[in-house]
């Protein structure tokens, strides 16, 4: 009991950090709400005040998320690259305490830019949504997912060059069937009678659950290769 506590306690003091830092060179949040609206801008100047198919709306929401992401998530482990500071990071806390001090510190990111990114996409792109609570937990689930692989693969590149390009690389098959998925269950969010069926939710959730235990342990090999 007293080791959990530790570990939750380690946790939140990494989250904590994590914020400060970004409280103070807004380094990735500012990359991703630019990245976004920058991106957002461009299609719906691009397609004037044409309506697209629900189809075409949800591919391009996820798009911009994903790209989004992967301009601004690769940062989380570059503080303690540059300053020299991993053994320290090691030394000070578990493997598990760094990954998931991490993980929602990349969850929290990921939620302020939807927030930031789907009410404008919405006005910008003049888009009806017919089943809100349904997208708002696809949103969430989509995002868990998305937070998990990326924290994993943020660590995997840290000594590398060219971390962005590489970032994506490696992400990509990795996030491709949620990204799939997630598509799919915004699009009949945005369809008139709209039916996300609880099987596909359900099994989202269980992908995010795979994906989060399969990060969390090959980050302890990571860690401590």
């Amino acid at each position: 009991m007293a080791m959990q506590s530790s570990t939750f306690l380690k946790i939140k003091q990494i989250l904590w950090k994590e914020i400060t830092t970004e409280m103070r060179t807004r380094s990735s949040l500012g990359t991703l709400l630019m990245f976004s609206l920058t991106t957002l801008t461009a299609v719906s100047m691009s397609i004037g005040s044409q309506r697209l198919a629900p189809e075409f709306l949800s591919v391009l929401f996820w798009i911009i998320l994903f790209f989004s992401s992967m301009a601004g998530l690769p940062r989380v482990f570059l503080q303690e690259s540059d300053a020299g500071t991993l053994l320290t990071l090691r030394l000070y806390a578990s493997s598990q305490a760094v990954f998931f001090g991490k993980f929602f510190y990349n969850l929290l990111l990921l939620l302020i830019l939807v927030l930031f990114l789907l009410p404008l996409f919405l006005i910008f792109l003049n888009a009806d949504i017919y089943a809100p609570g349904m997208l708002c937990l696809l949103l969430l689930l989509g995002i868990i997912g998305l937070a998990a692989a990326t924290t994993l693969i943020a660590a995997l590149i840290t000594q590398v060059q060219n971390q962005g390009t590489l970032f994506t690389i490696l992400s990509f098959p990795i996030l491709l069937p949620l990204l799939l998925l997630c598509i799919q269950l915004t699009t009949e969010t945005l369809l008139p009678g709209a039916d996300v069926t609880r099987n596909r939710l359900l099994f989202l959730a269980s992908y995010d659950l795979v994906l989060l235990g399969i990060a969390s342990i090959l980050f302890d090999y990571l860690w401590y290769d």
